[in-house]
């Protein structure tokens, strides 16, 4: 009997599994940080060339480590922790680039400031630690998930190896948690615990707001396997609204256009662009074969809920359409564009190797005798 056969020993995988997702985001974080005098605002990433930012990172940390470029999304996190309410607009949300839109997916810097208790130190360190700790919970919960399935537990490195996972645990995005949350969603759905599902398909929304894609896969499986759909998976959408209204009321001042997003466009007139670029300059060898792999798994995603109708497959279908219509801005770099379609290549593991493990099994039942009556 192999180890990960033995019931004794494949109980605890989950939890061998979290931990080393734990190790590995803590390792990755202290390389970054012990070349940087263990300054955690390298991760928060206020660019040099936007003044303004960069005054503001420095008056709230003292010691900044400067970002080359424009930074990433980690500086906007950062300043929604400080005041994730958004009580004070005029402090700190009026150095978003686009505070209503930004503003949307608050249940990370609610986290990570302490629900705008923690000192600007301590946030600092806590978006970084909240995302570690997400590592290792995401992966657990992935491993119990596979379990549900009919797979290995060790399917769980299907959440902690995922690009777009590994990549928000270091750049202080809300990535990690979102797609936690999603795993968690679908774990207690397949469960039949529907309510601690829309639970954590609310808490997946607020977090980022395409994970709202995720709710209706979840509304079409329950559908499909029903045929009616309970009020309650109402909930992700109503709590998403409400939250828009409130960052509206509180910020709608700060934003002169109010506008949602940047990030969809044209069918596939992103993808188009993005790759002109990736083809025609030096060292785009990784953003072209991940964003080809990311087209790629989306659209075989999609297909496959339509074949399988799976809880998993339907939850994925919908980035297809985010893959389609994103701009060449998140698809230019694989690190954006990993974290845009993060569900997809974990879905997408779990649900060919759920499948396949099915049709292995049919012969097995069709083998079994079927004891005859004697005539």
């Amino acid at each position: 009997m192999t180890l990960d056969r033995s019931p004794s020993f494949s109980r605890f995988v989950p939890v061998i599994l979290a931990i080393a997702a734990v190790c590995l985001g803590w390792m990755m974080a202290a390389s970054l940080l012990a070349d940087n005098d263990w300054n955690p605002s390298v991760f928060v990433k206020f660019p040099e060339a936007k003044p303004a930012e960069l005054a503001y990172g420095e008056e709230m940390l003292g010691d900044v480590i400067p970002s080359g470029g424009f930074g990433h999304d980690g500086k906007f996190f950062f300043m929604q922790a400080m005041d994730p309410f958004f009580l004070s607009p005029e402090d700190h949300a009026a150095y978003l680039d686009r505070p209503t839109y930004r503003a949307q997916r608050m249940v990370y810097p609610i986290l990570a400031g302490g629900f705008g208790l923690l000192p600007a130190q301590v946030v600092s360190w806590s978006l970084l630690l909240v995302n570690i700790v997400a590592l290792g919970v995401g992966t657990w919960l992935t491993a119990l998930l596979a379990r549900e399935l009919g797979l290995s537990p060790w399917f769980g490195l299907a959440f902690l190896l995922n690009p777009g996972i590994l990549v928000s645990s270091v750049i202080d995005t809300a990535e990690v948690l979102a797609m936690l949350f999603v795993v968690a969603a679908a774990l207690y759905l397949i469960r039949e615990k529907l309510g601690l599902s829309v639970v954590f398909l609310t808490l997946a929304a607020l977090t980022r707001e395409t994970m709202l894609l995720a709710a209706v896969g979840a509304i079409a499986y329950v559908w499909h396997k029903k045929r009616s759909v309970p009020k309650v998976l109402a909930v992700p959408f109503v709590a998403s609204a409400v939250w828009w209204l409130y960052v509206r009321l509180q910020l709608g001042h700060l934003d002169e256009s109010v506008q949602d997003t940047q990030a969809l466009g044209l069918p596939f007139k992103g993808f188009y662009e993005a790759f002109q670029i990736w083809i025609s300059q030096p060292d785009s060898e990784v953003d072209l074969i991940v964003g080809i792999v990311l087209l790629v798994v989306s659209i075989l995603v999609a297909i496959r809920a339509v074949t399988d109708r799976s809880l998993l497959g339907l939850m994925g279908a919908g980035f297809v359409l985010l893959a389609v219509l994103m701009v060449e801005g998140v698809w230019r770099f694989y690190f954006d564009a990993s974290r845009a379609l993060v569900p997809v290549i974990t879905i997408y593991v779990l649900t060919v190797s759920a499948s396949r493990q099915r049709q292995r099994r049919q012969p097995e039942r069709a083998a079994v005798p079927v004891n005859q009556p004697s005539g």
